[in-house]
């Protein structure tokens, strides 16, 4: 029973109107890519049998005859190259209406944030960038690469892993024996993980992985840098990468100075903003809120902050009584690098072989653990602060973001 023009609804009857014309576009592609257009009774495209049979055959020739067969297929089947004649005719926009051509992921390469710190304080980018792809295109995992597949894979023009030249890549060669390879009968050795860790003097792996494109490494150097410096904060802050702005995190990257991501990465302030602009790092500002003011706390603030205190009349009630004051202070900024995070997978191993390697006392590259401030939300900052400590303690409740700036929450320390 059909139904009357007036019940049918303006939506229905435009999605009606779509499906015909989709309909029609998909049928004009059809004829002329020489596919069947008809229709089955389910609305279905039958598929074509090599062996249907043409209308003009004589009578005589049965199911088993060759010619006939031959002559089926050629009717009925068309050629790889007729239709890709055809598609050239048509163009490349009218094979799919809907659907985008897919493209292949980007290939990765999996890096240690902390041997990328290890390459800038040795300065030694250059060859550990030659033993990144070394490690990429070593995809059988043998361990080693002739020199000649070498040279034609990271100096050849046609290659799509080149760097450098031919002169350029034995020097740099040079320079990364025994720290990254050895070579000898023509061949290269590239060391594990661990040895190269070891001769760089990471004395630990304390940051997990990131997946590093490998098209980022046939870059220019400066590019590669960046992207080396990148994986310090994508390592710390992948889980903001998902976070939209003007969303709620629970666990935001912790804000960080800038002479403490020197001392990590071995890479100068002014440095950081290069690289950090040429890597499409993400930026964040953090402002922490305080109590009421008056002269007894802000002379405190001002003592334990310097500058960066200032006060903040919330005149919208946004943190309590609407046009109250708070002492209010600027922390450092977070940051989200843009690759992706990746299991630590053997790092315990690794670890555990780099104690062994060390003999004690040798005190490696500088590296520390820093005492936790920053928490995601308020119970494990209480929790923190019940055990004692001599440092502020922060905590984010995920309000107050609009994915440039977020306001964190002070619990003063008693100790001080």
């Amino acid at each position: 029973m059909a139904l009357p023009a007036e019940a049918i609804s303006a939506d229905l009857l435009a999605a009606q109107n779509r499906l015909a014309q989709l309909q029609a576009k998909s049928r004009t592609e059809r004829l002329a890519l020489g596919a069947p257009v008809d229709r089955n009774s389910h609305g279905r495209t039958p598929v074509p049998s090599p062996l249907q049979l043409p209308s003009d055959l004589p009578a005589h020739l049965g199911w088993g005859s060759v010619p006939l067969t031959a002559v089926a297929r050629k009717t009925t089947t068309p050629t790889l190259s007729e239709i890709e004649d055809r598609r050239l005719e048509i163009g490349d926009d009218a094979l799919s209406p809907i659907l985008p051509a897919p493209t292949p992921p980007d290939k990765t390469v999996k890096l240690y944030p902390d041997i990328a710190a290890g390459l800038f304080q040795r300065e030694l980018t250059a060859p550990g960038r030659i033993w990144l792809l070394l490690r990429h295109v070593d995809s059988d995992g043998r361990g080693w690469l002739d020199v000649a597949e070498v040279r034609a894979q990271l100096s050849d023009k046609e290659s799509p892993w080149q760097v450098c030249g031919w002169r350029q890549l034995r020097n740099l060669l040079n320079k990364g024996e025994g720290i990254f390879w050895v070579r000898a009968d023509g061949r290269i050795w590239l060391r594990s993980i661990t040895h190269v860790a070891a001769a760089l003097q990471v004395t630990r792996l304390v940051l997990p992985p990131v997946a590093l494109p490998v098209s980022s490494l046939t870059k220019n150097i400066g590019q590669v840098r960046a992207h080396l410096y990148a994986s310090f904060h994508s390592s710390r802050g992948g889980k903001m990468e998902t976070e939209r702005p003007g969303a709620a995190s629970g666990s935001p990257s912790a804000p960080i100075a800038r002479a403490t991501i020197a001392s990590m990465t071995h890479v100068i302030p002014r440095t950081q903003r290069r690289y950090e602009k040429a890597a499409r790092v993400h930026t964040s500002h953090n402002f922490a809120i305080g109590g009421k003011p008056n002269a007894e706390t802000v002379e405190e603030a001002t003592w334990q902050h310097g500058q960066a205190t200032f006060r903040l009349n919330d005149k919208k009630g946004l943190q309590g009584t609407n046009g109250q004051s708070y002492i209010a202070w600027q922390l450092p900024n977070s940051y989200a690098g843009p690759h992706r995070s990746q299991p630590k997978g053997q790092q315990k191993r690794i670890n555990q072989a780099l104690s062994d390697l060390f003999m004690q006392g040798m005190t490696g590259n500088g590296q520390r653990l820093l005492e936790k401030r920053f928490y995601g939300h308020g119970r494990a900052a209480a929790q923190a602060y019940n055990r004692g400590t001599v440092q502020d303690i922060y905590w984010y409740d995920g309000r107050g973001s609009n994915g440039r700036a977020r306001i964190w929450y002070c619990l003063e320390s008693r100790k001080k």
